[in-house]
């Protein structure tokens, strides 16, 4: 079987700007992801297991494979890191959070609970990520914080939207979020959290 990534359809250049004017006018004020952080929107695919990807029907058995392998492996440097366990919990949900320890820092970060499939702009193949589940709405987001919405865009359930540069920027080592830096961002939680500057970030830099 071959990838059969969703084709989108075709839009004039009028619709596009449109549609991307009222994505911005939306941001900030019910939960749409800000798109001078992210960029504008593009679409992904989310799973939660290889079974779930391949009974889609969209990608074949290898590229489902492939997607969850990449998440797993890149899941000890590109998890949300968070100081404390219940910081970590008010996001992700109870028991949602594993203590780990790196370069004689301890933190929490939560499970895993799917992985995210994106075709790269330029049309060259796929990129995947890892991603985390919000346990208050079942929101899914990548490690560096962008939102997924639009969930069945397309008419197809496992299809959202979600800003390109969360396709396209390379995996990196994520910020320690302290509470501080939580309080300073006006709560924890939510689309809030992954909406404020930085993603996740203005915690303590790893290492720093």
């Amino acid at each position: 079987m071959t990838d059969s990534f969703p084709t989108r359809r075709k839009r004039s250049a009028a619709a596009g700007l449109t549609a991307a004017g009222a994505l911005a006018m939306l941001s900030g004020c019910d939960g749409t992801p800000d798109q001078r952080q992210f960029g504008p929107p593009t679409e992904v695919s989310a799973f939660k297991t290889v079974d779930e990807c391949v009974a889609s029907g969209a990608f074949a058995k290898v590229t489902c494979e492939n997607a969850a392998k990449e998440a797993a492996n890149t899941d000890g440097k590109a998890a949300p890191r968070f100081e404390e366990k219940s910081l970590c919990e008010d996001q992700f949900g109870s028991g949602q959070c594993l203590a780990r320890n790196e370069g004689g820092q301890s933190f929490f970060v939560p499970l895993l609970t799917g992985f995210m499939i994106g075709r790269l702009l330029n049309g060259s193949g796929y990129r995947y990520n890892g991603l985390y589940q919000n346990r208050r709405d079942g929101s899914w987001y990548t490690p560096s914080g962008a939102w997924l919405y639009g969930g069945g865009y397309g008419g197809r359930g496992y299809n959202y939207q979600v800003g390109s540069r969360a396709v396209t920027a390379p995996i990196t080592t994520q910020r320690i979020q302290t509470r501080s830096s939580v309080v300073s961002r006006g709560g924890f939680g939510g689309r809030v959290s992954a909406r404020s500057s930085g993603g996740w970030g203005g915690g303590r830099s790893f290492g720093g």
